[in-house]
């Protein structure tokens, strides 16, 4: 009887765990392409991103477009521990400056909330994510959700709703993604910057 009883509790452990899942660690360094798709512009620019949580910094070369002659593009320097963000013109090296807004780490939130599991892909080249919120049952709707390999804990997607208004949000979708950080010159600032000019509600979107 007592044998059965444990049995029945230790089942109902398992259950719970399997019906909430530990948030895996986001490595904390880590070099990818990203497609970030602004919502209230409807507009998607594509970056090579290179993310370092270490000391609270990311850079954002955007990718060219051959087809979009006449086209500017740009350099974005986020370094949060001195609050400022610099946007550099690749082509003629103009520098302005603005004051970030607050750091958001690209990981699992201490207290998420868990979404759900899924698979992405098909038969032979599928793996499983996991999706997070920041959502507050019955208190409060997400303004934040992110999803990330199941095996390595790699982004995948996030979601960043401003003012709970849907249509004011970013998606950002990573991929090609290498963990660690090849070239620590990319965090380098250039000399053009130190006279930069402030710039007021920066943006890492744009038409």
């Amino acid at each position: 009887m007592l044998r059965t009883i444990l049995l029945s509790v230790l089942m109902c452990f398992v259950y719970v765990r399997a019906q909430n899942p530990t948030p895996c660690i986001a490595p904390q360094q880590f070099h990818a392409r990203a497609a970030m798709f602004d919502h209230e512009r409807d507009f998607v620019n594509r970056y090579l991103y290179i993310y370092d949580a270490v000391n609270k910094r990311r850079v954002l070369f955007e990718e060219t477009d051959v087809g979009m002659p006449g086209q500017k593009f740009y350099e974005y320097m986020e370094f949060a521990n001195d609050n400022v963000m610099y946007k550099i013109d690749i082509k003629s090296k103009e520098c302005t400056k603005s004051t970030p807004r607050p750091w958001r780490p690209v990981e699992i939130p201490g207290n998420a909330t868990f979404e759900g599991e899924m698979t992405l892909g098909g038969p032979g080249e599928s793996f499983v994510v996991q999706e997070w919120s920041d959502k507050i049952p019955y208190r409060r709707n997400a303004m934040f959700y992110i999803q990330f390999s199941l095996v390595n804990c790699y982004p995948i997607k996030m979601i960043e709703v401003s003012d709970s208004n849907v249509t004011n949000s970013v998606t950002t979708n990573f991929f090609d993604l290498v963990e660690g950080i090849p070239n620590p010159n990319d965090f380098i600032v250039p000399k053009e910057c130190q006279m930069a000019k402030l710039e007021e509600n920066m943006q890492f979107t744009h038409k």
